[in-house]
């Protein structure tokens, strides 16, 4: 039998007051449709395992547990989840910036300005999905998706950065990436658990083709 495709899921726990994060929401459905073989990953490929991680909004330290998983369990992808309030897309992150900028403090209390993730790190790394591909997909499933250049630079892109940083010497074999969701939980959300959940599943599907990423110009005006 084949080796498993093992899949990092990462969420993250509730952050800045609010009692929920919706992106724990989301990797709990997901996680919750592979247990029943739901998966479009599932019919699309063999051998599909999750693996959740929930991560404390706390700089380095999330990126620490995330890339202590990645060793652990040698995944083919690395995927982790984050909120964006005030957005109504599924908003796939295309950039991570060596960058630490916080508006507010993260759960332990650390509001770093204008500091380097990595000293002497890449200004910038970029995420290794086939998030064109995905994105196509995801837009035909009819749920609100956007390629977005920059996780922008709290804890979110800290994780993102430090995780493209921690396996640029591992190799093409292990793709990473990050995917913004809206406040589902908002009265005004035009988005669903359930329809995040499966464009994450889209992601991931097309994710575990080891081609290029669709060639086409789908990029951001601004």
């Amino acid at each position: 039998m084949a080796d498993p495709h093992r899949i990092l899921v990462s969420a993250f726990e509730p952050f800045g007051g609010a009692a929920q994060n919706p992106s724990q929401n989301v990797v709990q459905e997901l996680i919750r449709r592979a247990e029943r073989n739901q998966l479009i990953a599932q019919k699309e490929h063999r051998g599909v395992v999750l693996i959740p991680v929930l991560l404390p909004v706390e700089f380095t330290t999330a990126a620490q547990i995330l890339a202590h998983a990645a060793s652990e369990h040698s995944p083919r992808l690395v995927i982790s989840v984050g909120l964006a309030a005030g957005t109504d897309t599924i908003r796939l992150e295309r950039v991570g910036l060596n960058l630490r900028d916080a508006r507010i403090p993260d759960n332990a209390g650390a509001q770093p300005a204008d500091q380097p993730i990595v000293d002497s790190g890449k200004p910038a790394l970029f995420s290794t999905l086939r998030l064109k591909s995905a994105f196509k997909r995801i837009t035909e499933a009819n749920i609100p998706s956007t390629l977005s250049l920059s996780a922008g630079s709290y804890v979110c892109n800290d994780v993102l950065y430090s995780i493209l940083h921690h396996l640029r010497d591992q190799g093409p074999e292990i793709r990473a990436g990050f995917v913004h969701v809206p406040d589902l939980h908002a009265p005004d959300s035009t988005l669903t658990v359930g329809q995040a959940a499966t464009a994450l599943d889209l992601l991931i599907s097309e994710s575990l083709i080891f081609e290029p990423d669709a060639h086409t110009p789908l990029g951001n005006l601004h």
